[in-house]
């Protein structure tokens, strides 16, 4: 299953986190999410529809889609029964491949220190983390909550909150 396909990535916030970075305007980047919207509600999606949703005109909806389609961000199938619009060229760009989104090694230590799977709360939090801090920070606060066996993401959350507040770097944090 690719990153982009687990049920805690939010495609959302990842278009608005690097919406610069992928070269979208702001009619591209609200004709994308509104897309990835109906495709995870199941609704079927139609240019009159994205049309009344967005607020643009009929041509603003078709010129974005052309758009879209010609940067390979999105892909528009037909069949018999209905019409799929594809996001996945959106997520697997070089900037999606480049960013920290999601990292299972950084997964598999705090699995193999809590003794247990991840849920999917905790992943999605550990997502969040990587996205932000230094993932060596990260595991400086796994290890000190396995110090105080509080060993929860709660816990770390709180750990890393305060050393933000406090200002620490990781070097200080290396050198305690």
């Amino acid at each position: 299953m690719k990153w982009y396909e687990q049920k805690f990535v939010n495609h959302r916030d990842w278009m608005l986190d690097n919406c610069q970075l992928l070269g979208l305007d702001s009619n591209e980047l609200v004709l994308a999410m509104m897309i990835d919207f109906f495709n995870e509600h199941n609704e079927p999606i139609s240019m009159e529809a994205l049309h009344q949703k967005t607020g643009m005109t009929l041509e603003e909806v078709d010129r974005t889609i052309s758009v879209l389609c010609a940067k390979k961000y999105l892909e528009i199938r037909a069949s018999a029964a209905n019409v799929c619009f594809s996001l996945n060229g959106l997520f697997e760009t070089d900037v999606a491949r480049s960013e920290r989104v999601l990292d299972s090694s950084l997964y598999s230590v705090f699995e193999s220190e809590f003794g247990r799977p991840l849920s999917n709360q905790e992943m999605e939090k550990i997502s969040d983390w990587n996205r932000t801090t230094d993932k060596k920070m990260i595991i400086y606060a796994l290890r000190e909550a396995s110090a105080y066996q509080k060993l929860n993401v709660a816990y770390i959350d709180r750990i890393l909150t305060e050393w933000k507040n406090r200002g620490l770097t990781l070097q200080q944090i290396e050198e305690a």
